[in-house]
């Protein structure tokens, strides 16, 4: 259990006093704001009955330094107990982890400006996942393929969890239905201090990706159905794209690729508190990084499970990779169990070359925040 004993001292020196944060919109306007996130999974495969006990800690903190720019930092910890419980390529749990108590995954200064065209730039240490692919739909399903498709996470080396690394990150948007993203990082990641802050495009490469998201007009009818903000899913159409040079593991010289993909959010109808929306994703890789070579996934998700809220996804991923191909088909559900804690249950049917594993999750979160 020193996993554990780790991660208290990590809890304590993250908090600031709630007492310092204010409420509003921007982040730059607060003069502190502050997050914690505990996430324990227990992990069982039902096929030759393999167990593991995963767990994730992470904090952060953003201090306004100036006028519409702020300091920002943020760091995790992980640890499990157990092997891994499947074989598999996507990794059906996306927050799986060698054991750390202390990762820094986020370090860095950010100016936004609110005039006509609102937007911000960010330089510093970051995980290019805390911008792309995770849409308010991916984000139910626990599968790492929907926080970061395979053509960019696993051809490029992006900064994505648990790695984070040096760069550039801008978004701009001109409109409340357009948003667009451009990050320029580094071409090497890690997780550790003596080489995360770095920008040797000459020997590390380098990587950039960017998207363009249109979010159209939806409004939810029916009864209780009078406001947006009561709806957990809203029409987002994304497409994005990831490019860069990487060294070769065998000689060493850099080689050049990328991927391009695409992803829908889209409510379909409503009845009552309930809203039924589709998923879908899929994109293919360019140049000679080519380790995935293709990937798409979708799915249909349920919100207004309970009373207090809670959703159920079903949902399927289909990657190709060099060294062969992989389904896994997820079903899922959040429980809230108060404001700050949700259970999350999940059953993953996974087929890697021929042979098939089915596999349950138990996730336990637990999210607190001073704003």
């Amino acid at each position: 259990m020193r996993f554990f004993n780790y991660l208290l001292p990590l809890f304590l020196l993250t908090l600031p006093s709630p007492a310092a944060a204010q409420d509003t919109d921007s982040i730059c306007t607060r003069r502190v704001h502050w997050h914690v996130d505990a996430v324990s999974e227990g992990q069982w495969n039902m096929t030759d009955g393999r167990a593991n006990w995963v767990n994730l800690l992470s904090a952060g903190m953003d201090v306004q330094t100036w006028r519409g720019g702020c300091a920002e930092i943020g760091a995790l910890a992980t640890g499990h107990i157990g092997h891994a419980v499947v074989d598999d390529m996507q990794d059906l749990s996306n927050i799986n982890a060698k054991n750390r108590a202390f990762r820094l995954t986020h370090l860095g200064l950010r100016h936004e400006w609110d005039k006509k065209i609102k937007g911000f730039v960010y330089f510093g240490l970051r995980q290019a996942d805390e911008d792309y692919f995770n849409t308010d739909c991916a984000a139910l399903f626990t599968g790492s393929s929907y926080g970061c498709v395979p053509q960019a996470g696993d051809n490029i080396a992006l900064g994505v969890y648990p790695d984070a690394a040096l760069g550039i990150h801008a978004e701009i948007a001109p409109s409340d239905r357009w948003l667009f993203k451009q990050s320029l990082y580094n071409g090497t990641t890690s997780d550790h201090l003596d080489r995360q802050f770095r920008f040797c495009p000459k020997s590390d490469g380098i990587a950039a990706i960017g998207s363009v998201t249109f979010s159209p007009d939806w409004k939810p009818k029916g009864k209780g159905r009078d406001d947006e903000s009561d709806c957990a899913f809203m029409p987002a159409y994304v497409v994005g794209y990831v490019a860069g040079r990487q060294a070769d593991e065998e000689t060493g010289k850099l080689v050049g690729g990328g991927g391009v993909w695409a992803s829908i959010d889209q409510p379909l109808f409503n009845m009552r508190r309930t809203t039924l929306a589709l998923f879908a994703t899929g994109g293919t890789r360019f140049g000679r990084l080519d380790a995935a070579r293709g990937h798409w996934a979708a799915g249909l998700l349920l919100d207004g499970l309970t009373r207090r809220g809670g959703t159920l996804g079903v949902g399927v991923s289909r990657a190709y990779y060099a060294d062969g191909r992989e389904t896994d088909v997820e079903a899922t559900a959040t429980l809230p169990l108060c404001k700050w804690a949700e259970l999350q249950p999940a059953l993953h049917i996974v087929r890697t070359c021929g042979e098939t594993t089915t596999v349950g999750l138990l996730r336990l979160c637990i999210c607190l925040e001073g704003k």
